[in-house]
């Protein structure tokens, strides 16, 4: 897998354990359904660009997003994903699937548990556009405004690479790093800025620094849909 797109995979792995950090609203509010739509552009820094569209909702215990994207050549694409969790037993379960333009597709499957300390363990295997699998364990430790994870991740020969992210927020602004050091001692990073205002659109900037120094942007433009 390219950096890019592995480090795609991770930040929906996290996102996952993050779920089981969140505070739980109350019981009452959960039993309404809550849907949230946004829509907007993006633009990299290679020339690409496009339209996307995001609908989540989330109910007591899960959360299901559908986004889906049209590119400048017309070409569409998907990404789906499901979490779950349960409160009582501080575990949850989530899956992804994505799908290219090119009809190619990858598929992420994991588990979490809330341990006795607080942190949160999470273990998946994703198959990649190219049929090829990993496994991912990591450990994920709310800090004072937002968290951290370290992990590892294994590829089908038994190679491994570290995984290190943090993740801060406040104030209608977010950020977050994720950093991969390969077996062959070579790192990737992703940076993601984010900033919301009180209307619910924003602006989110993704810098993505591949192993051989060089770096592709993405910003992104959305608005909430009523």
């Amino acid at each position: 897998m390219n950096s890019p797109t592995r480090i795609k995979y991770l930040a929906a792995v996290v996102l996952a354990a993050f779920a089981l950090l969140a505070p739980t609203v109350s019981h009452a509010a959960e039993k309404k359904p809550r849907t949230k739509k946004h829509t907007g552009t993006y633009s990299t820094s290679d020339g690409k660009s496009g339209t996307f569209e995001n609908t989540t909702t989330k109910t007591k215990g899960e959360r299901q997003s559908n986004t889906t994207w049209t590119n400048q050549d017309g070409g569409t694409g998907s990404r789906t994903s499901d979490r779950q969790r349960d409160k009582a037993t501080g575990t949850g379960t989530f899956s992804e699937n994505t799908t290219l333009a090119n009809g190619k597709s990858a598929t992420v499957q994991g588990t979490t548990k809330k341990n006795e300390d607080g942190t949160i363990s999470t273990e998946a295997t994703r198959t990649g556009f190219n049929g090829k699998t990993e496994s991912l364990a990591t450990t994920t430790t709310k800090t004072e405004n937002g968290r951290t994870t370290t992990g590892t991740i294994t590829n089908e020969n038994g190679k491994t690479a570290t995984i290190n992210t943090t993740a801060t927020h406040g104030d209608g602004q977010a950020n977050k790093t994720t950093v991969i050091n390969g077996p062959n001692g070579k790192i990737a990073e992703r940076v993601v800025s984010t900033t919301k205002n009180s209307d619910g659109s924003g602006t989110r900037v993704i810098e993505v620094t591949k192993p051989d120094g060089t770096t592709e942007t993405r910003t992104e433009h959305f608005t909430a849909t009523p």
